[in-house]
């Protein structure tokens, strides 16, 4: 039997007596509290449900591909205060591999970027929000295809992991920071070879974590981009504090529509509607002339993509958690691109992924604050005066 949580006494509770920090240290506590089983003390044990029950991604400010400039201004406590007024109770923080991760030197963290990770974490958790660090996502596919053949390759991996959680395991208590593996694992996904080689490298980061942090939760996610696909394959751990999640975007015809980044027929695709049905669709399938986004709409609408398919989907995950002992599964990504979804059809996909979600009791990281698929515009072009859709914050149930 695989047991998914093993839920005791440990949260970490600092206490007035406890020895004052310095002003210039964030530690929550020391090695030698941890020691201190006195210290630890019994609050609500299922912590890691409300923390993560509502969250947004803050794409874009630690990617390989990010303006540097901006490492220390992408976002402030403006917008930190904002996510927290809205309801959200996490962020998510993607960080590209690039970002802080050095081949040559991975038990060392990039020096000249680890000190605005280190400030983004500090203010938003002040802001009162937790934080899942995602310190492997996007980047250079070069590095994921190392780790799917050389073991060696992977050793480092580990290192760099052991790096990230000795800084900030006595900085954040583990209702504040939880731990992401990997975004999207999918080298050869085509061939399902993602399905053989992630889900051994994942439990050597796990077993990384592990050896230096017993207290946090580490959120692990299956391979084919951290698909439901690839989160059934997997086998879960035996490994206690493991929270398991998945990426949702179906179905693309929909969610991807416009976008040039996610391939030709993407491109080509407007005004795509949800809920789908072959009469919603007919209108766009008479006006093309090409037969690939004909074939695409034609499907899209025959398979009725709607409140109930979403609640089916949700509920065939939830049961394969159930079986497999899982206490609790989240969905850090999932979102519709804007620029050329019909406004309402839009607020309607987000608003029954989000109502399936949370029907079958799973938490959610909606992708993403700003940019394409986001919740805020800056019309003046002023980042400091950021506008709130208030239709999606209404179709999210915020």
């Amino acid at each position: 039997m695989k047991w998914f949580f093993t839920i005791s006494f440990f949260i970490l509770s600092i206490t007035c007596t406890k020895k004052q920090q310095t002003s210039d240290s964030l530690l929550s506590f020391t090695p030698e509290d941890e020691k201190d089983t006195s210290i630890w003390n019994t609050i609500r044990s299922d912590f890691y449900k409300q923390k993560l029950s509502k969250g947004i991604n803050l794409s874009n400010w630690f990617n390989n591909y990010s303006d540097k400039g901006q490492f220390g201004n992408r976002f402030t406590s403006i917008n930190f205060q904002q996510i927290k007024n809205l309801g959200f109770t996490h962020v998510r923080l993607p960080i590209a591999w690039e970002i802080l991760f050095q081949e040559n030197r991975p038990s060392e963290l990039n020096p000249l970027n680890i000190s605005f990770v280190d400030d983004a974490l500090k203010n938003l958790t002040n802001a009162g929000l937790a934080v899942i660090i995602d310190p492997l996502h996007g980047g250079d596919e070069k590095v994921e295809l190392q780790m799917a053949t050389n073991a060696n390759y992977v050793s480092k991996i580990a290192l760099y992991w052991k790096a990230i959680v000795k800084r900030y395991r006595y900085l954040y208590k583990p209702d504040q920071l939880f731990f992401e593996v990997m975004n999207e694992p999918h080298i050869n996904t085509n061939n399902l070879f993602s399905e053989v080689w992630w889900p051994k490298v994942q439990q050597s980061i796990i077993d990384s974590i592990r050896a230096v942090d017993q207290h946090h939760y580490i959120i692990a996610g299956g391979g084919v981009w951290n698909s439901i696909y690839g989160l059934k394959k997997l086998i879960p751990y035996n490994n206690i504090k493991i929270i398991y999640n998945f990426h949702f975007y179906d179905n693309m015809v929909f969610t991807h529509q416009g976008a040039t980044w996610a391939g030709d027929l993407f491109t080509k695709l407007s005004g795509v509607p949800y809920p789908s049905s072959p009469s919603a669709v007919d209108s766009l399938v008479k006006i093309t002339n090409d037969p690939v986004v004909k074939n695409a709409l034609i499907m899209y609408g025959n398979e009725n993509w709607n409140q109930q398919k979403m609640d089916s989907i949700m509920k065939d995950i939830s049961n394969w958690a159930l079986s497999n002992h899982i206490d609790y599964l989240t969905c850090n990504e999932f979102g519709s691109y804007k620029p050329k979804a019909p406004l309402q059809s839009r607020l309607n996909w987000i608003h029954d992924v989000h109502s399936s979600l949370e029907k079958y009791n799973i938490g959610w990281t909606m992708w993403e604050y700003d940019e394409g698929f986001g919740l805020i515009t800056y019309p003046s072009g002023n980042r400091n005066t950021p506008v709130i859709d208030s239709a999606l914050v209404v179709s999210l149930g915020l």
